[in-house]
């Protein structure tokens, strides 16, 4: 027996049904989907059930970026910085979540009736599309009222064939695309990637490594992952630099232990007007903080002129000030945990350690 088919104005009558532990198919931007509520994992075994038992993970469905953000918090900023880019733009955006860094993902639903029905479910909502295990989706709400497992189906009609939603994972540095549906490659980066600028005295030390550290550190996965943006388009520069100065041997010995090379660094001198055309602006230091009071403020020494520990505990500073910029990695595979592995021994070498 067919499930029923509900209306618009029986959205109420849906979400009752769904918070009973029904299978509710209803309309997103993209495509109807099959809403279940979510246990406190963020899994349902019955939506399981209904696609044969698939091991995959679901998304969490949600009506608007707040409550996005507020389900799957905590989250570092640029994770919130993703979703809240991404999300509004039909991207399933897939954050780290719990001790594990297991994969999450969030969708949230521009569909005027979707989003409504979400928000009366008043808890989190896992959901899949509307069709049978392998199948393509269906996007008539009869066919989808047959499907075995369904307990109704709240209408919008017969909805247009559209593109699939794209989906992205948060790693540490940037974003893996998963899955290029509405938004492509080039229009994800445009509205993920950001521009930041690090600003020291000399910019022969602290900005210049800070650069050098993001830049190595998105090479890294850009070199292991498929399909990867990163989270920056790093610059440096320095209130009094000078264009022929070149950073001291201590500070490129400790930077090639972080993979950083700064043998042909070519010092910039700052300019006032700059930091209003980046997205983040970063004063590395008390000795500039008055140049840049809009910046975000670094607790770093500058090792100038001092013992190589001095370059080594400046790099150790901008390491730990970095974690700020950078994401979790969400892991979806086996290979991740290596792959993190990885990253960490890599920057962030032991102390005493040569490369």
């Amino acid at each position: 027996m067919a499930a029923p088919i509900l209306t618009a104005d029986q959205v109420e009558e849906a979400a009752r049904l769904l918070r009973e532990g029904g299978l509710v198919a209803f309309p997103t931007d993209t495509v109807y989907g099959v809403a279940a509520m979510a246990d406190a994992g963020f899994h349902s075994a019955h939506l399981q059930a209904f696609k044969g038992g698939r091991p995959q993970p679901f998304a969490l469905h949600l009506p608007d970026v707040e409550s996005a953000v507020r389900t799957a918090e905590p989250l570092f900023e640029l994770e919130r910085h993703a979703v809240r880019q991404l999300g509004p733009r039909g991207v399933t955006v897939i954050v780290a979540h719990g001790a594990g860094h297991e994969g999450l993902g969030l969708r949230i639903v521009q569909h005027d009736l979707g989003s409504r029905f979400l928000t009366l479910a008043k808890a989190p909502v896992v959901a899949t599309s509307a069709n049978e295990h392998g199948q393509p989706p269906l996007r008539d709400p009869d066919s989808i009222a047959a499907l075995p497992g369904i307990t109704a189906v709240l209408s919008a009609g017969e909805l247009p064939e559209r593109p699939a939603s794209s989906v992205v994972r948060m790693l540490r540095s940037g974003l893996q695309v998963l899955r290029a549906g509405a938004l492509g490659h080039e229009e994800l980066a445009a509205l993920f990637t950001r521009r930041v600028e690090f600003v020291c005295l000399g910019n022969l030390n602290r900005s210049a490594f800070a650069r050098g550290l993001i830049d190595a550190m998105q090479a890294f996965y850009a070199a292991r992952v498929k399909k990867f943006i990163p989270a920056w388009r790093p610059s440096s520069s320095g209130l009094i630099a000078n264009p022929r100065a070149q950073s001291p041997r201590q500070m490129l010995e400790v930077a090639a232990r972080y993979q950083v090379d700064l043998a042909g660094h070519v010092p910039t001198r700052f300019e006032p007007g700059r930091p209003q055309a980046v997205d983040v602006a970063v004063a590395m230091g008390e000795d500039i903080v008055d140049a840049l009071p809009s910046a975000r403020h670094w607790t770093v020494t500058d090792p100038m002129g001092g013992p190589e520990d001095g370059y080594r505990e400046m790099a150790a500073q901008v390491r730990a000030h970095l974690v700020s910029l950078l994401a979790r990695t969400a892991r979806v595979d086996a290979a991740d945990a290596a792959l993190e592995a990885e990253f960490e021994k890599l920057f962030s070498p032991a102390e005493g350690e040569s490369r």
